[in-house]
């Protein structure tokens, strides 16, 4: 009887070892991704890998000769789901969205994945995030290879098919590439990572420890906790604990300008956000959403020519958990609301 075969992706960046745990690099990184096969006790890899670590465990390989292709593993961003009252939802939700039931746990949604053919044989391919409308090659990407040995055994590494409760599981490879080392950095790691109001589990199941969806104040959490902070996950209520609050409650009319200056903001600062307008109070929560300042800007017309004069307004960028996916965008995008601005505390 022939062995099982058992097809696994494996990554490095830079001169890193090849392992199949999670490929989480910088742009300025070169990250590869590679297969390996399992044949019975042997590993059979392409060459370049003559060692790999499997489950943290170091193989010695021997030679692979295969015909591959490669898929890119991608979750459904947008899609249409029964909201109670006739309506659609353009997120996944593990919680309710409606007034008299707001925040009660419905269970764990189920995040819909699809796989996407690359245009590329090679054995070894760059670890690269390559459908980003924002930020290219920033974000995260799960990747799945398809194996075919020269006796005609065939054999695929876990893809769209391997999900459980909270998403795509750790078996489907995942590449994450971030700007840079600091909390902002991290946070553009989490693009193409789909919202999940509610997001939850324990341990390293949460779903945004996994990157499988986050809301809102989860991914700011989860970004933070990569550069090494140990931190609960919590709600926009929760964050004052871990932050100092930088201004108070000011409001920002239709346009995104303050009713009062709101000076000395820092990249990296967070915005809390209570919507005005026609969608004032249509969460029962003091605030509905968070944001965190990625790029001070001005008014091009203003004294500043567009660039950063150190005050909290609608031309400013922030980066924040979207519908359906994390975004950057301006400030005034959000308006009207009332904001008020927190920083994190030093460590």
């Amino acid at each position: 009887m022939l062995a099982a075969l058992v097809a696994v992706v494996v990554g490095h960046v830079g001169d890193g070892p090849w392992t199949d745990a999670p490929t989480e690099g910088r742009l300025d990184q070169k990250a590869e991704l590679s297969v390996v096969v399992i044949d019975g006790a042997r590993v059979l890899a392409p060459d370049g890998l003559a060692k790999v670590t499997l489950h943290g465990r170091v193989r010695t390989t021997a030679p692979l000769a295969a015909t591959i292709r490669w898929f890119a593993v991608e979750p459904h961003g947008f899609r249409a789901t029964p909201a109670g009252n006739g309506a659609t939802s353009d997120f996944y939700s593990n919680v309710s969205t409606e007034p008299v039931t707001f925040g009660r746990w419905l269970g764990y949604d189920h995040i819909d994945y699809f796989e996407r053919p690359l245009a590329v044989t090679t054995p070894i391919i760059p670890a690269a995030i390559d459908d980003d409308d924002q930020l290219t090659g920033l974000g995260t990407l799960r990747f799945k290879a398809e194996v075919v040995l020269p006796d005609g055994r065939r054999v695929a590494s876990p893809g769209a098919e391997s999900t459980d409760t909270f998403g795509i599981t750790t078996a489907v490879h995942r590449v994450s590439i971030r700007a840079s080392d600091d909390f902002v950095g991290w946070l553009t790691a989490y693009l193409m990572v789909p919202e999940v109001f509610g997001s939850a589990g324990s341990g390293r199941n949460h779903q945004t420890e996994r990157f499988d969806g986050a809301d809102c104040a989860d991914v700011m959490v989860g970004a933070l906790r990569r550069t090494g902070r140990a931190l609960d996950y919590t709600n926009v209520a929760g964050l004052p604990a871990y932050t100092t609050r930088i201004a108070p409650p000011t409001e920002l009319d239709d346009h995104g300008a303050p009713a009062a200056p709101i000076p000395g903001i820092r990249r990296g600062d967070l915005i809390r956000i209570d919507y005005g307008g026609p969608l004032r109070h249509h969460t029962p929560r003091d605030w509905d959403h968070v944001a965190a300042l990625y790029e001070d800007r001005s008014d091009p017309a203003g004294p500043f020519h567009g660039g950063p004069d150190g005050q909290l307004d609608g031309f400013d960028l922030v980066i924040h958990m979207g519908h359906p996916h994390l975004v950057i965008e301006p400030l005034a995008n959000q308006a009207p609301a009332t904001v008020d601005v927190l920083r994190w505390k030093a460590r």
